[in-house]
């Protein structure tokens, strides 16, 4: 549990708040943690407001914190989307008296919590806004754990739930949902559903309930491909057809983990750690890790003939040369054929 969920759950209430970051997850278990730790049921109909900085300007949403509570001691207002605090520009057109904020900040009222929801990396610190921000709220930073920050998160869940998961099955649920903690959460809500009366999540139903995503998919069939399975490969390939999955979007994810592999390949003959793979590529660090596997069952002329049939199948696909999902299926034969031989 985040130290400042922890502080909440205790009643230790700031005026102010601000979450920053883009982890779904943390996002809305704080937005719950507050509604359930400042407002008593009916409350929330009363002293519960939501508001969209990219609908409504910024003094409407300080005009809602400073209004007195109805029917209970205390009022909590949302306030998303603030993109005046940051460098991208606004789609809308709406136009906010910041010095309103600003007087609110300086100045908050006690019988409200303001929070700011900024669903990106990072703000705009050259603003002096920003900067009072950043001073007088405090911060709940809703970013992307790392693998051990994510399986502590894991294991944190199970252990509130008194439930029992192997090493094994944590880390098969980490690689099937690719690392992603909102996606590794939900699926873990599921698991831990199911196994509400043995208290014990196995590694076989970590593999029969977790929903394996498109890319995830990929990845498998890649797999598959490196274990000379090609049975295998063509079953899960089959199986994304009767999904209705389009064969140029199993082709573009395809040809995306090929790059991945060939720049992983370069990067790492050049001395990059895999997490400073990660920064460069901007792609998940656990991503990186599991394609450094399949990675060293590829030589440098295997990935480069795979990426240039890759791009002539893309070619032949979207000019209307030949049957679509036909040339995916040749094109894993052609890999088996070419892997084989150069072992």
């Amino acid at each position: 549990m985040l130290p400042e969920w922890k502080q909440i759950c205790s009643k230790k209430i700031s005026p102010v708040y601000l979450i920053i970051g883009t982890e779904d997850y943390i996002i809305n278990e704080t937005k719950q943690l507050l509604i359930d730790n400042i407002l008593d049921g009916d409350e929330v109909e009363f002293n519960y407001a939501n508001l969209d900085l990219e609908e409504m300007p910024i003094e409407v949403v300080v005009q809602e914190a400073e209004s007195m509570p109805f029917f209970g001691d205390k009022r909590l207002v949302m306030a998303n989307n603030p993109i005046f605090l940051t460098s991208e520009k606004s789609k809308n057109k709406v136009e906010h008296d910041t010095a309103k904020l600003e007087a609110y900040l300086n100045e908050p009222v006690d019988y409200s919590v303001l929070c700011f929801v900024a669903r990106v990396e990072k703000l705009d610190e050259r603003k002096k806004l920003t900067k009072l921000l950043k001073k007088t709220a405090t911060i709940i930073e809703a970013k992307r754990p790392n693998e051990n920050e994510l399986k502590k998160w894991i294991e944190a869940k199970l252990h509130e739930n008194n439930i029992q998961m192997s090493q094994a099955a944590i880390n098969r649920l980490m690689e099937l949902t690719s690392g992603q903690l909102t996606t590794a959460m939900n699926e873990l809500q599921k698991l831990m559903l199911y196994s509400f009366e043995t208290k014990e999540i196995t590694i076989q139903v970590v593999e029969s309930l977790v929903v394996r995503s498109l890319e995830q998919n990929i990845f498998l069939l890649l797999d598959k491909m490196i274990a000379m399975d090609i049975g295998g490969a063509l079953r899960i390939y089959y199986d994304l057809l009767k999904q209705k999955e389009e064969p140029i979007k199993i082709l573009a994810l395809i040809s995306s983990q090929f790059r991945l592999l060939n720049q992983l390949k370069l990067l790492e003959q050049q001395g990059y750690s895999q997490q400073q793979v990660a920064s460069k590529l901007k792609v998940h660090p656990f991503r990186v890790k599991l394609a450094s596997k399949q990675a060293k069952n590829f030589s440098e002329i295997e990935l480069n003939q795979a990426l240039k049939r890759l791009a002539e199948i893309d070619y032949e696909m979207k000019t209307g040369f030949g049957d679509k999902e036909q040339k995916l299926e040749w094109f894993l034969f052609e890999l088996q054929d070419n892997r084989q031989k150069s072992l």
